[in-house]
């Protein structure tokens, strides 16, 4: 198997039932110990199924933390035609527990213009 980012994505729009294309999505890590900011470590943009799979460096090694992933929803339901929705963005928040660090995570957004849900992926 090829190696890969630690940390992937994918949109699906549900309300359409097909990939959600060109999502700006957004990648940080909650930094404690600088008063709980949040620091940038990726940016991204789904591909044509709706996926991110080079957020980061296959050899990037994740720490043990909160991270949060934001997906630009807006950019998205403007690109389609979508005029009326509820959330402008997403914010999905996960922990990467302490002995978790070599796992892969991924993140799979489920998405319709009026409500969402996620789970962990593989």
């Amino acid at each position: 198997m090829a190696a890969r980012s630690p940390i992937t994505c994918h949109v699906l729009d549900s309300s359409c039932g097909r990939p959600g294309r060109n999502v700006p999505v957004k990648l940080e890590i909650l930094n404690t110990a600088a008063n709980n900011t949040w620091g940038g470590l990726a940016t991204g943009l789904t591909d044509s199924d709706g996926r991110v799979g080079t957020l980061l460096d296959p050899s990037h090694q994740l720490v043990a933390g909160i991270y949060r992933m934001t997906f630009q929803t807006s950019d998205y339901w403007a690109s389609v035609g979508v005029i009326a929705y509820f959330h402008p963005y997403v914010q999905i928040i996960f922990e990467v527990a302490p002995g978790a660090e070599k796992q892969h995570y991924h993140i799979p957004l489920l998405l319709s213009p009026f409500s969402y849900t996620t789970y962990r992926g593989s």
